[in-house]
């Protein structure tokens, strides 16, 4: 098999591990033992990631969020939310090149709930939500 064009499209962890469990049926057929070794680990490996109980409506419904969002995101950027949803700021600025520069706090604090709902972690409380409680507290 010969790449012609690598950067047509990527896949995301979610299609290769969709991929990888309609080939395990046929391993035996395609490469014998050590390919099956091979899909047997990926496919182990994929089914303790985020994309083990991702979907493609769900998917979908991400990324139409994403472009909808005042954020302008890479396609690569939105491929790691996608593969690796990011539980904190932390995580978040590790995956956008120039995180500081490019986002305000609100886009952060935005971008972050969305990344959560879609991997199906509790809404990220904002600073304003903080302050009006410990003001309610008081």
């Amino acid at each position: 098999m010969e790449v012609k064009n690598p950067q047509v499209a990527v896949l995301c962890n979610n299609e290769v591990f969709e991929l990888l469990k309609k080939s395990q049926e046929n391993a035996k057929l395609i490469g014998g033992m050590n390919h099956s070794t091979i899909l047997y680990e990926v496919n182990k490996y994929l089914e303790q990631r985020p994309c083990a109980k991702q979907n493609a409506t769900k998917i979908r419904e991400f990324l139409i969020k994403l472009k909808h969002m005042p954020i302008n995101l890479t396609k690569k950027e939105k491929l790691m939310l996608v593969n690796d949803p990011p539980d904190s700021v932390l995580q978040l600025s590790l995956g956008i090149k120039d995180f500081y520069d490019r986002l305000s706090e609100p886009e952060t604090e935005m971008l972050l709930n969305a990344t959560k709902q879609f991997s199906g972690q509790f809404e990220v409380i904002t600073k304003q939500e903080r302050m009006e409680e410990e003001e309610e507290e008081n």
